[in-house]
């Protein structure tokens, strides 16, 4: 593609015709000279204007070459159509071209450069690591399938892949054991591209279970999120920023428990990017005393949520002690109390002079309540009809069944536990260390949890990390390496979206870039492909833009949306 540059050598600018051109195996582009024009003030000297009117006579050239070869491939998407005969019933194959808005990510975040550096210097893998990583990722965020299938189905992108399905099996290792570089390296760029901030990261733990009951060191047995009692299952924690891009995560053998997952993942995150000041915000289910000192003696602060219904008696009264709150309004109060603790930790005793923040709203209640509903119908049940008890209470119904083997009635309704749990409906405790923070920022951070439950909705939902049709214990760490990845380019994605104006949720930038297919025809004589484009979304047109990628013409030659 030609065009009319200026550019500046010593004292004098030049003007001349340039053209860019590509070498097969090179990403950039490379450009040659067509005509020097001499320099730029003596040709203004001569006629006025004339580099204006050069480049404007320039780009009509271009534009009446553009729009001849639109017309030529025209003809011939016309004329193959009418050669097509009743034998070529089976129709046209649909490509996908929405993937066009990952791949600009994939470039920004230089990961074709990361893994050729990586498999160069960390194996002796033929195929290109590359490509296969790539299709693994797109796949996974437009159309996520068993390796097989993306396997099958690899000509859907304008991508490279593989010829070999067991390509695609013998990459997952090399990514698994890439895990630390590859984390070390997007934190990297994405800190280039983006006011980046890490002092605040959201921590949260989830599981993921698998159709088997045979166990392993990584796959075992043990309390599923998913409520999935008699399958094995793998755990995972996962750190995110702000923004809710992941910075890290790590998977444990499927029996770990959440408090023990959270020493790893900071030990990590200290050494790997030598962060010393965060406030680490996490939901109650992490919350433990040796946790916390755990935290502290990193240097970082922690915004926890705080169970009150299982406190002692002493922050009971507290919270109770409807005296001491600032009351925002009929439906909101709050209060903040110090809240000093001690705990053995490193063979010494730790106190914890933290503060609490405790709020009271009515919304909060009135869902206290409803939810409460459903274990005092399961409890009265259980209480009415004994057959069965044992296998029902190890589903949750318990919470008010009490009982008392030696007495008459051995099981009978706890009135007096819902009660006391009466009581704290629509209170709600945040313990926090850093106490030079003011209750609406904490508040704020601790808010903004829901980013890590969305990030792993996405995951199970969006990105269906599961099921999981690998088996080994190298391959699941890969695939799990694959929905990270995928996740951090889906999540930067949405950054970049919100950065241009454009707010959408995750569901709705992947039904856009669904959209964004072209009917592909093949010229048997010259083996030739064009493409027909199909109707895409509002939305679909509102990224391209955002993205500066440019509009997709309604037909053409194939190669020129892969160039």
């Amino acid at each position: 593609m030609s065009s009319v540059q200026v550019y500046k050598s010593g004292r004098h600018r030049y003007v001349r015709v340039i053209e860019s051109y590509r070498i097969p195996g090179e990403k950039n582009p490379r450009i040659r000279v067509l005509r020097n024009l001499g320099r730029e003030d003596e040709l203004e000297a001569r006629e006025p204007g004339i580099v204006e009117r050069l480049k404007r006579e320039h780009q009509a050239s271009r534009q009446a070459d553009r729009t001849a070869k639109q017309n030529y491939a025209l003809e011939n998407i016309k004329s193959l159509l009418e050669q097509r005969t009743d034998s070529a019933a089976e129709g046209f194959p649909l490509v996908n071209y929405g993937v066009k808005a990952y791949q600009k990510l994939w470039d920004e975040l230089k990961l074709d450069y990361f893994f050729d550096y990586r498999q160069k210097k960390d194996s002796k893998i033929a195929f290109k690591v590359k490509d296969l990583a790539s299709l693994l990722v797109y796949n996974r965020l437009l159309d996520p399938a068993s390796k097989k299938k993306t396997f099958e189905l690899q000509d859907q992108f304008l991508t490279k892949g593989s010829e070999h399905l067991e390509e695609i099996y013998r990459v997952l290792p090399f990514l698994a054991n890439q895990k630390d570089n590859l984390e070390k390296h997007l934190n990297k760029q994405l800190g280039k591209q983006m006011d980046r901030s890490l002092s605040v990261a959201f921590y949260d733990v989830t599981t993921y279970y698998f159709e088997s009951v045979r166990a392993d060191a990584l796959k075992k047995f043990g309390y599923s999120k998913d409520n999935k009692v008699n399958q094995v299952q793998v755990v995972m924690g996962l750190l995110i920023d702000d923004q809710g891009i992941p910075i890290s995560y790590e998977l444990f053998p499927g029996n770990t428990n959440d408090f023990r997952t959270l020493e790893p993942v900071m030990n990590h995150l200290k050494k790997q990017y030598g962060i010393n000041k965060v406030i680490v915000t996490a939901d109650r289910g992490l919350n433990s005393k040796r946790n916390l000192a755990f935290l502290k003696s990193l240097g970082y602060e922690y915004v926890m949520a705080y169970k009150i219904r299982s406190s002692t008696q002493n922050i009971k009264d507290l919270v109770l002690d409807e005296g001491s709150y600032t009351k925002e309004s009929e439906n909101f109060m709050w209060k903040v109390c110090d809240y000093a603790t001690k705990v053995k930790f490193g063979g010494s005793q730790v106190e914890l002079s933290d503060k609490m923040l405790v709020t009271w709203s009515a919304s909060r209640a009135a869902k206290d309540q409803k939810d409460r509903i459903r274990l005092i119908e399961k409890s009265k049940k259980l209480v009415e009809s004994k057959s069965g008890l044992k296998a029902e209470m190890k589903k949750g119904g318990k919470k008010y069944v009490q009982l008392r083997l030696l007495d008459e009635e051995p099981v009978r309704f706890n009135q007096k536990q819902l009660e006391i749990d009466e009581q704290f409906d629509g209170y709600y405790g945040i313990q926090y260390s850093d106490t030079t923070l003011d209750p609406a920022k904490v508040m704020e951070i601790y808010h903004s949890l829901w980013k890590i439950e969305e990030s792993f909705r996405v995951l199970k939902t969006n990105l269906e990390a599961r099921p999981i049709h690998v088996w080994t214990e190298d391959s699941i760490k890969g695939h799990f390496l694959v929905c990270y990845l995928s996740l951090v380019l889906q999540r930067y994605l949405e950054y970049k979206l919100k950065q241009a104006g454009l707010v959408l949720s995750t569901e709705r930038i992947q039904d856009a870039l669904r959209s964004a297919k072209v009917t592909v025809i093949e010229d048997p004589s010259d083996k030739t492909k064009y493409f027909v484009k199909n109707q895409g979304t509002n939305e679909l047109e509102q990224i391209l833009e955002a993205l500066n990628l440019p509009k997709i013409p309604q037909y053409g030659r194939l190669k020129e949306l892969t160039g």
